[in-house]
């Protein structure tokens, strides 16, 4: 004790300092013991430190060591110099032209490892040394006086902690080895945590286990996760199980996964942990779990993702397309595929490579090719790759039955699928409407063309194109009906002063005039005068209405059918509609008897017809006729075929019928309808426990 007091009073600590360009060293009083003589102090790696006052030089750029009494222990031989604790440093040398070695030496210089290594790894009194042979470096175990533990041998070694080592065979499998080089289990571990209170995690099939140091297993590989905490309590939770289940709530198949998607009736995407594959209902291997993305494309087809790259593979394993883009996307018989350092480029369906060059966008398809841009100019290649629309144009717009809007040096033109111009380029925007027609947009006129250069009509106002026809729009709300020859077909006038006009429906059409709403005919005749708050459309012959606040329900000759008593409406369908008052809603007929009185919260229609009551955040079912099918008691209900509901208290789930009755008891935390099996896959996840070791 008395020793390692006065070591420590008398300790001193050194720093560098730079003069003239130079390199030296003070102590912590100032003195300079090292004169600034050096290109660096201290070791290669970039740290700075003294051992046994003795440290690393540089000179000529390379390096050497040196004491505090300026003696060079060993010249500036090496190309590094790595202080690794003890009395050890990595060095790496040129041992002829071509050949660079590494080994190690002591802080006296003198050679402990020779320099017969690739690398070198210290770890304690071990080190870790790996040789390349061919394309693949091959991994060993020596003492520090170069006395071979484990022989050179294997795909990797990594240090666990003290004493123990990972070793990786050539078949990617990994065994304990102690430090003296002896194994202490067989190589069956795919994977092996550092040791943590005397416990490792082990990894194989995805699962997980622990063993102690022996290599006795404590827990065996079963679990889906494993945590030890820093009392060394061990924490472990079982894989999530995933059942199939009948709607008889019979298991017809069980699955081990922490995620299950169906792609047939038959086979499943499973995720464990990271890493996607697919099995079949019996958990038997169709595809390996071992991709980073799985998704089916077709049958028997799978975009895959490995290596952070993607690929298409079939279900035999056999890569179709291979691993080396960033992006793939199917379309039609072609992928569109980009590499980040390349662009994009179109592919067959069996991978081969259609395009001649790379694109800097290659966009979906229309039904002349894929829209490409190359080199900031816009082109079109057709199915097979070719560029038969060169990229030479500003921008091309979708095509129009083989015809399109180009803009070329800043004009606009049209041009067919030949590339010849249908329309020279001008300045003014153009539009294609069919193979005879296209539109020229001038400022305040809008002039429809055919391409022999007629005018065929003009117009300062909004067009609608359809197929047989166009629709003008005047400002007094007019809306005229013209052909492609431009002759007047139909002329809908509505009367002088309409604030506004809605889209018509049933006949007619609502319109705000003067403040108020009202309704006119195709002719633009008022039919129902404008007398009302606001309108809804007309749907079974009645059109919601307001007055005086409230809502109500008129037919076609304006009789008030349902006298306004209603906060607002919904639209008749199947004879039903959704109203509500006072925040409450409920249904009615079409003679306004009440057929669901005014006690929920809200009711939506559901798309097959059916009503979702809501009611203090719980939901329940009407049929079509708005009878109660189940009172609402869930927190979620979703209606699937059959007459299954599938609902959810908290955070559990189950499958009841339409009428209420209980199929699937509600445990389950996920559940969902599989429609081309006819069962339900659902989940239920494991809970951590504390376990009792071995």
């Amino acid at each position: 004790m008395c020793w390692m007091m006065t070591t420590a009073a008398f300790a001193r600590t050194y720093q560098t300092f730079e003069e003239n360009g130079k390199v030296g060293m003070k102590d912590d009083s100032g003195n300079v013991v090292l004169p600034p003589s050096f290109e660096a102090l201290g070791w290669s790696d970039g740290n700075f430190s003294v051992i046994g006052e003795v440290t690393g030089y540089r000179l000529n750029g390379s390096w050497g060591i040196i004491n505090l009494k300026k003696e060079f222990i060993s010249k500036a031989d090496y190309e590094s110099l790595v202080y690794c604790g003890g009395d050890c440093i990595v060095a790496r040398k040129r041992i002829n032209q071509v050949v660079r070695k590494t080994g190690c030496i002591n802080l006296k210089g003198e050679t402990k490892i020779p320099f017969i290594y690739d690398g070198i790894s210290v770890q304690g009194l071990r080190a870790i040394v790996f040789n390349l042979s061919g394309p693949h470096y091959y991994y060993g175990l020596t003492d520090l006086e170069n006395r071979i533990l484990i022989p050179l041998i294997h795909k990797n070694i990594r240090p666990l902690g003290t004493l123990r080592f990972a070793v990786e065979n050539s078949e990617n499998k990994i065994a304990l080895f102690g430090d003296a080089g002896n194994p202490i289990t067989e190589f069956s571990i795919d994977s092996v945590s550092l040791f943590y209170k005397g416990l490792a995690i082990i990894y194989q099939n995805h699962l997980q286990g622990l063993i102690d140091r022996n290599g006795q297993v404590k827990l065996e590989i079963k679990y889906n996760s494993i945590k030890i905490d820093k009392e060394g309590k061990v924490l472990a939770q079982l894989p999530n199980e995933w059942v199939l289940i009948n709607g008889k709530n019979e298991t017809t198949k069980q699955l081990i996964a922490d995620e299950v998607k169906p792609i047939s009736a038959k086979n499943f995407v499973v995720r464990k942990g990271k890493v996607y594959g697919v099995v079949d209902g019996e958990s038997k291997t169709v595809l390996p779990i071992k991709y980073e993305n799985l998704v089916e494309i077709e049958q028997g087809k799978y975009y895959a993702k490995q290596n952070g790259k993607m690929g298409v593979i079939s279900q035999k394993e056999e890569i179709i397309i291979s691993f080396s883009f960033d992006s793939l996307v199917r379309e039609a018989d072609c992928y569109r595929a980009y590499d980040k350092n390349l662009g994009w480029q179109l592919l067959s369906k069996a991978g081969k490579k259609l395009t001649e060059k790379y694109y800097l966008k290659l966009s979906p398809s229309n039904h002349l090719g894929f829209p490409v841009i190359s080199k900031g100019f816009a082109g079109i290649i057709d199915f097979e790759g070719h560029e038969f629309i060169h990229c030479v144009f500003d921008s091309i717009a979708n095509p129009v039955g083989g015809l399109m809007v180009v803009k070329f040096k800043d004009q606009y033109g049209i041009i067919d699928s030949n590339e010849d111009w249908r329309v020279a380029p001008q300045n003014y925007p153009l539009y294609v409407i069919n193979q005879q027609r296209y539109l020229q947009k001038q400022p305040g006129n809008n002039f429809i063309k055919s391409f022999e250069g007629e005018i065929i009509y003009f117009t300062p106002y909004p067009i609608v194109f359809n197929k047989e026809n166009f629709k003008e729009f005047l400002p007094d709300g007019t809306e005229k009906t013209i052909s492609y020859d431009g002759e007047f077909l139909q002329r809908t006038e509505i009367s002088y002063g309409v604030e506004e006009i809605f889209p018509e429906h049933d006949g007619l059409r609502g319109i705000k005039k003067d403040g108020r709403y009202g309704f006119v005919d195709d002719q633009g005749r008022l039919r129902i005068a404008n007398r009302y708050d606001s309108i809804g459309e007309f749907h079974e012959g009645l059109a919601s209405i307001k007055l005086i606040g409230k809502w109500g329900f008129a037919n076609t000759s304006d009789q008030i059918i349902i006298n306004p008593n209603y906060d607002s409406p919904s639209f008749f369908q199947n004879g039903l509609a959704i109203v509500s008052r006072n925040i409450k809603f409920g249904l009615i007929g079409k003679s306004g008897s009440m057929i669901l009185p005014l006690r929920y919260d809200y009711i939506t229609r559901l798309p097959q017809g059916k009503f979702l009551l809501v009611s203090s955040s719980l939901q329940g079912l009407a049929d079509e006729k708005g009878n109660v099918l189940v009172e609402p008691r869930f927190n979620s209900l979703i209606e699937v075929d059959n007459g299954f509901l599938i609902t959810s208290n908290g955070e559990k789930y189950g499958v009841i019928t339409d009428h209420g009755l209980s199929v699937i008891p509600m445990i389950y935390d996920q559940l969902n309808y599989v429609n081309s099996g006819n069962f339900f896959l659902a989940e239920k996840k494991s809970e951590w426990k504390l376990m009792e070791l071995k």
